[in-house]
């Protein structure tokens, strides 16, 4: 029956039984944040929704938190192998779950999913996911950074029935409240039953008026129809293979780096995404798990290849992933993953980020859709205590999602955009804070010279600084937790620059009390500030924030596209004009010369952007490149990136600039060009120089005629290159 159903569904009806599923699910996440008090849902959207098959497979996403929704089919799996026949899964219950290593992504991001039953059979299951105040463990917020494993991160539930047969069970909601901090985690997880409820009401609905079979043909053709239209878009872009290295500072224990390595290779209509060389599983908690690792790059392909594909289960089946257990992005039992989301995530993000875009660059009809990598990291600012309402709190500071977006190929990114993987950003209004919190912001704006330069500039971050006001106690306790101090993850394409790192401080002995209390204007930036200024390490340990201290930090912006020689002197100027770049970053990195306060002088450009050319070409070095090669094969033409160009019929890759004969297509083009080695300030300021250990470096690779850039990387000492092999049809 179901078979005919589905053979006989009408386009009509099946787009607007689709569209109706996509409603409820962001219906399901309104319906979650406006009954939940929390601060991260309501001022950062940190939740998620979904609709399921009866096997768990995914149909629709909530437009929210999208590493939070791929994983809630794990959740289901995790749910339906672990409940036994005594418990039984029965119409009206409700399951939680945050187990890492049973699907959820870290401790903090609690999630419940429900069966719908039709006719005594499940039909369905729905979830939501969102993240909490507090789990427990040894500081609040959920981040334990001096955690060891995962038994010292707090609450740590496997899928437990919450809600039996309709009624609530308060005995298991006493117990979550008795491992936390803040109260307001029960009213959250009573905001996920309420999301639940509406998306099983709806669901009911569609089925009172469709039919079950109906429906149910709905969600199998929509997983279809996503399977074939991402296959359709494989099949347009070039096979091949792409390799790129990102990095994760500090473990919370020691400053290490460890490496996430993504070999990516495209065949016909598949995407194999393997992680062989990824460095082992932390000591501390930036680890995750797979359920991660798988999120991070659904993530990257849903945004990167399904503007305009639902994003479900048929995506997933174009994608097979490969790594090894007990590596940072697929940890073993018991390694610590508190961090996961704003470390060994987001930063596979990036690096299947990059290998994507590189493919995407080669194909002349998706190269349009291509942007370099967006805030490549995040962080998580916590601070707790007792607020001037005299109620205790915990509150993670979200205007770090206020993230840059990646430069496009046509165009600047986006400042403070957002954050990658939340499909509707949202960041804190700083008066509701102030009302809530005891706490009073000095500033919050738009970092300067935070996007990554290029003839595209990559959209700036934020940077803000708070004290402490109105405290009952005088003071707060707090803690941060940031990955990309040392270096930027937000890695730009084409010769575009990365973006800023991220960068953590706290002033003491200041006179911001004498400031309030004799009515002086307050510091504008984090110069104006008197007092003892201190950097912090990324991941800052929880302590005690003073009544007139003050903290500090800054976020990533985004990646630049192209070289930022060839940016138009006049948005150049703009962009000083409007503070979005400095003077000096305007002079040594754009090449820009002004005559009198604000024009450019173009002739005194020209000459100096020659000067810098010159200065490229005279401290580059031939390239050593182990293994890694960039070839071409195919047919036709092809203009990657505006930096080559590529014929095979003449059988030879040009300078896009200056049109000088590199190489054959066959050849390893590498060999063929020049290498400049410079400090990571080369991109800008805020570039990890407050971090610096000497052990990363910005690798520039230009045409050895004209000094004209070609790519650039964040390298490290023994880390692998990028690897780029493609074959192409060109036109």
């Amino acid at each position: 029956m179901a078979e005919k159903v589905a053979s006989e569904l009408d386009p009509a009806t099946f787009e607007v039984i689709d569209h109706r599923l996509l409603n409820i699910a962001e219906e399901m996440g309104i319906q979650y944040m406006r009954c939940s008090g929390s601060n991260v849902l309501i001022t950062g959207n940190d939740a998620a929704t979904a609709i399921m098959t009866a096997d768990g497979s995914l149909v629709a996403v909530g437009p929210y938190i999208v590493t939070q929704g791929n994983v809630l089919p794990q959740i289901v799996d995790s749910t339906v192998r672990s409940i036994g026949e005594s418990e039984g899964i029965d119409d009206g219950d409700v399951f939680i779950c945050n187990d890492p290593y049973l699907g959820a992504i870290h401790q903090p991001d609690m999630a419940t999913v429900m069966p719908i039953f039709v006719n005594g059979e499940i039909f369905s299951w729905i979830g939501a996911s969102g993240h909490q105040l507090d789990t427990g463990g040894t500081d609040p917020g959920g981040f334990s950074i001096k955690a060891i494993n995962v038994h010292q991160e707090g609450l740590r539930m496997p899928p437990v029935k919450l809600v039996e047969k309709a009624v609530l069970r308060e005995d298991l909601l006493r117990w979550i409240l008795n491992q936390v901090r803040d109260p307001l985690v029960g009213l959250d997880i009573r905001g996920q039953l309420a999301a639940l409820n509406v998306g099983r009401r709806r669901i009911l609905e569609l089925i009172d008026r469709w039919g079950a079979d109906t429906l149910r043909a709905v969600m199998t053709r929509s997983i279809e129809e996503s399977r074939e239209k991402l296959r359709n878009r494989l099949r347009q872009l070039p096979d091949g293979m792409w390799r790129d290295v990102q990095y994760i500072d500090h473990d919370g224990h020691q400053d290490d780096i460890y490496k996430i390595i993504c070999n990516m290779t495209k065949k016909d209509d598949h995407l194999i995404f393997d992680f062989a060389g990824t460095s082992p599983n932390a000591q501390g908690l930036i680890n995750c798990t797979y359920a991660g690792l798988e999120a991070g790059v659904l993530t990257a392909v849903y945004i990167n290849l399904g503007w305009d594909i639902a994003w479900n289960r048929g995506v997933k089946d174009c994608l097979r992933i490969v790594s090894d257990l007990g590596t940072v992005n697929n940890c073993q039992y018991p390694a610590p993953c508190a961090m996961a989301t704003i470390s060994a995530v987001i930063v596979t993000i990036d690096v299947v980020w990059r290998c994507l875009a590189r493919m995407m660059l080669a194909s002349e009809d998706l190269c349009r859709e291509v942007t370099a990598v967006w805030s490549g990291t995040s962080m998580a600012p916590i601070f707790s205590g007792t607020s001037q309402h005299g109620h205790s709190f915990t509150a993670t500071e979200m205007s770090h999602f206020g993230g840059g977006g990646g430069a496009r190929t046509y165009r600047d990114g986006v400042d403070t955009a957002g954050i990658v993987f939340n499909t509707t950003p949202n960041m804190p209004n700083i008066e509701d804070q102030e009302s809530e919190y005891p706490v009073l912001y000095l500033f919050r704006r738009h970092l300067k010279d935070s996007g990554g330069p290029g003839l595209y500039r990559g959209g700036r971050s934020g940077e803000l600084a708070y004290t402490v006001y109105d405290a009952p106690e005088g003071k707060l306790e707090g803690l941060f937790a940031g990955t990309g101090a040392e270096m930027p993850n937000a890695i730009g394409l084409v010769g575009g620059f990365p973006g800023s790192s991220i960068r953590v401080a706290q002033v003491t002995e200041t006179d911001v009390e004498n400031r309030l209390s004799s009515g002086l204007r307050l510091p504008e930036q984090l110069g104006d500030i008197e007092g003892k200024l201190e950097i912090l390490c990324c991941k800052h340990e929880h302590s005690v924030i003073a009544l007139g201290d003050v903290w500090y930090h800054s976020w990533q912006g985004g990646g630049g596209y192209g070289d930022p020689l060839e940016r138009d002197p006049d948005t150049v100027a703009e962009d000083v004009a409007r503070n979005a770049v400095s003077l000096s970053s305007a002079a040594d990195i754009y090449g820009v010369v002004f005559s009198g306060s604000s024009n450019p002088d173009l002739a005194a450009t020209h000459r100096r952007r020659e000067k810098i050319r010159k200065a490229r070409l005279d401290e580059s070095a031939g390239l050593v490149t182990g293994d890694a090669t960039i070839t071409f094969f195919g047919s036709g033409v092809l203009e990657f990136g505006g930096v080559l160009n590529i014929d095979f019929a003449a059988d030879k890759i040009s300078c896009g600039y200056c049109k000088r004969t590199h190489c054959r297509p066959g050849d390893n083009l590498l060999t063929h060009l020049r290498e400049v080695n410079s400090s990571l300030s080369a991109a800008g300021p805020i570039r990890g120089e407050d971090y610096d250990r000497g052990r990363f470096h910005l690798r520039q690779l230009i045409c050895p005629e004209c000094g004209g850039m070609v790519d650039v990387e964040v390298a490290f000492e023994g880390a692998p290159r990028s690897l780029t092999k493609i074959g192409i049809e060109g036109t």
